[in-house]
């Protein structure tokens, strides 16, 4: 998953978190209990999104049921004590149709996330997806 060097406390949380939505585990020892999540307009998301923990989580659920795998690929992390940016390649396999794209397709998208970091947890996520056209 990770091509990118660790080079803070605040990038390590990021791509342990990116390792854990990757693998579909549970994000809540990572992130604050109020933590927050936006997602910029993009292909499926055209006004955007906001998450607070449960629907993060949910999310990540929900991730398991349409995709069959998905890669996080790291380009780039760079960041300090509390914040980090990550630069990152994201392909997901398709376990179910989904639009014109049959099952076992292969969506992905050029990524950048931010995250804020407060008491050694994530406290906040923006990021900007811009997916491949499907």
């Amino acid at each position: 998953m990770n091509e990118a060097q660790n080079v803070s406390p605040a990038v390590d949380l990021a791509l342990a978190f990116v390792e854990r939505v990757q693998s579909g585990g549970d994000i809540q020892g990572l992130v604050t209990e109020d933590v927050q999540e936006e997602e910029l307009p993009n292909r499926i998301f055209a006004s955007g999104a906001r998450r607070d923990l449960a629907a993060m989580r949910a999310g990540v659920e929900r991730g398991k049921t349409i995709f069959a795998e998905q890669r996080y690929r790291v380009f780039r992390a760079f960041g300090d004590a509390a914040q980090a940016v990550l630069e990152i390649e994201w392909t997901g396999v398709l376990a179910l149709p989904l639009g014109s794209l049959a099952k076992g397709a292969t969506m992905r998208a050029a990524c950048a996330f931010f995250f804020d970091v407060r008491e050694g947890k994530i406290a906040r996520v923006r990021h900007y997806d811009a997916f491949d056209p499907f």
